[in-house]
């Protein structure tokens, strides 16, 4: 691992593994303001049905069958292409973040927000959000193999749809009720990062007999 990508995980460490030690134990700091936050955003989206509409549409953007899909689809695109790494790639991030999504909820253990009279219902663990770190891992993945071959000028929307479909699909778990800003924002930032160090690994690794040949000079 190179210095780089080991101060990238270093500092995702430390973003992530003491946000979950203080959700585990129920760290008050964290706690309070979540289930403020939860109750806030709750008594908003019952006070707008078309806000609860659309944010009953935009979660789908962060279901795990959706972000799944998407994940497979681009990679057998990318492997029709002749792109064989990226396809790897985009399966990889995917299965990662299962993996990690998982282990961490199993580890955390935090039980999902209690609101009265509920709009929306999910199971299993809170914390991280699946929705937020699948949409994360998922749309950071796709823009990256894409801004290797799309022109330039369109890498700024690239990044915006990185960061502002996650930063959506987060909001409307808020929203429904169903996590608390704590667990969004951990799923958002592991999403992230396991997009970006997996493309870092993939090119560090990657054999120098890949790169371009050399044009020599005409004599």
């Amino acid at each position: 691992m190179s210095r780089r990508r080991a101060l990238a995980a270093g500092l995702v460490a430390l973003l992530l593994l003491p946000l979950a030690v203080a959700v585990r134990i129920g760290w008050q700091p964290v706690a309070r303001p979540d289930r403020s936050a939860d109750d806030r955003a709750h008594d908003l989206v019952r006070s707008s049905g078309s806000l609860l509409s659309a944010t009953r549409a935009l979660t789908h953007f962060g279901d795990p069958l959706v972000v799944t899909v998407l994940a497979v689809v681009g990679a057998v695109a990318c492997w029709l292409l002749g792109r064989r790494r990226d396809a790897v790639y985009l399966l990889a991030v995917r299965l990662v973040a299962v993996v990690l999504g998982y282990a961490l909820k199993e580890a955390v253990g935090r039980a999902r927000p209690s609101l009265p009279q509920p709009v929306a219902h999910a199971g299993g663990y809170s914390f991280p959000s699946g929705h937020a770190l699948g949409a994360a891992a998922l749309y950071t993945s796709v823009a990256v193999v894409l801004s290797g071959v799309v022109a330039r000028r369109w890498r700024p929307l690239l990044v915006a749809v990185a960061v502002v479909v996650p930063l959506a699909v987060a909001t409307t778990r808020v929203l429904l009720g169903v996590h608390f800003p704590s667990d969004v924002a951990a799923g958002l930032v592991l999403g992230w990062a396991i997009a970006l160090l997996g493309r870092s690994a993939e090119l560090a690794e990657e054999p120098a007999g890949d790169s371009a040949p050399e044009i020599e000079p005409a004599r």
